[in-house]
């Protein structure tokens, strides 16, 4: 979890390769920027259409199952998209480490979040076959969130140096590869006619690597809201579907969620101690779990939005426009 957010805090520095003024992009994507303003359009109205297809999903949910049924849907539901946003920020510290092409970068986005998908599907139906036969199972998860919520508050600013993370070095050592993009392929023919990867595949590796490492706070903090297969599920499912669109939102955007990070955080240790108070016999009611995390992140995007940035003393070193 620390390294979550020191990772996310260094990408929010950091400009993706996708954004103007970065120094990284060459004189091939100047080209490209007149079409900047329909593929911001096109990403508003595809997000637009996801948040407007999930909120129709738990409207019918809260219809056909119940209030608490539906408090607990868009309780996961709005936790599950707000810690993916925390996600995307790291995952776009990956494209600008592999300066993966502007172009290139929604293919990875959308192998990746199919995989994400199904990836959570595994861990979430997994994890409530433990919990069905082990309640006991759920009180590693309340400690996990409580470290991941620490995590978050205490991690280091430093820039993230991603030639020394971990998963970054096993991609490279286990999978031969070139630094040299082809397109958009994954695989391309090294100079001695060898099948070697491009660092597309490196990013779309270390992605799903990465998504692997989030699923360890994510998951667990689903499980403290509800333990309802079709709920935990369904609420992930729809969590992912529009991240692809606001992955491109979110890079044009970097510096605009600066406090978001303290609300996830809130979040996570307020599920990490519904879990034990459960233990104790306290139970919170989901539509009050629902009210606290809509307030606690709506108060991070309004504080991102509303207060100016912390002070940085590298803020000086930001090129300008």
């Amino acid at each position: 979890p620390q390294r979550r957010s020191a990772a996310a805090a260094a990408a929010r520095r950091r400009r993706p390769l996708s954004m103007k003024g970065g120094g990284m992009v060459d004189e091939a994507s100047d080209a490209a920027v007149v079409d900047d303003g329909d593929e911001m359009a096109g990403a508003v109205r595809g997000m637009l259409l996801a948040v407007a297809a999930s909120i129709a999903f738990g409207g019918g949910v809260w219809t056909f199952r119940g209030a608490e049924d539906g408090s607990a849907w868009f309780a996961a539901y709005i936790l599950e998209e707000s810690l993916s946003i925390d996600n995307l920020f790291v995952f776009s510290l990956i494209f600008s480490y592999f300066q993966t092409p502007p172009a290139s970068q929604p293919k990875v986005l959308r192998y990746g979040l199919l995989a994400a998908i199904a990836l959570r599907g595994v861990f979430i139906v997994g994890g409530l076959a433990v919990v069905e036969r082990f309640k006991l199972a759920l009180l590693p998860c309340a400690f996990i969130l409580l470290y991941s919520a620490y995590g978050i508050l205490a991690g280091s600013d430093d820039e993230e140096d991603l030639s020394q993370n971990a998963i970054v070095q096993a991609t490279k050592r286990y999978l031969p590869s070139t630094d040299l993009y082809d397109g958009d392929n994954f695989f391309t023919r090294a100079a001695d006619g060898a099948r070697v990867a491009t660092p597309l595949l490196l990013a779309l590796v270390c992605i799903e690597l990465s998504d692997v490492v989030f699923a360890v706070d994510s998951v667990p903090a689903v499980f403290g809201v509800t333990t309802d297969p079709f709920l935990a599920l369904s609420s992930n499912a729809c969590a992912v579907l529009g991240l692809r669109q606001l992955y491109t939102l979110i890079a044009e955007a970097v510096d605009a969620f600066e406090y978001l990070m303290y609300g996830v955080a809130f979040v996570l240790a307020f599920i990490g101690l519904k879990l034990l108070g459960s233990f104790a016999g306290v139970e919170v009611p989901t539509e009050v779990s629902l009210a606290v995390v809509v307030a606690s992140i709506g108060a991070g995007v309004g504080a991102s939005l509303l207060l100016p940035p912390p002070d940085d003393d590298s803020g000086g070193g930001s090129s300008g426009e």
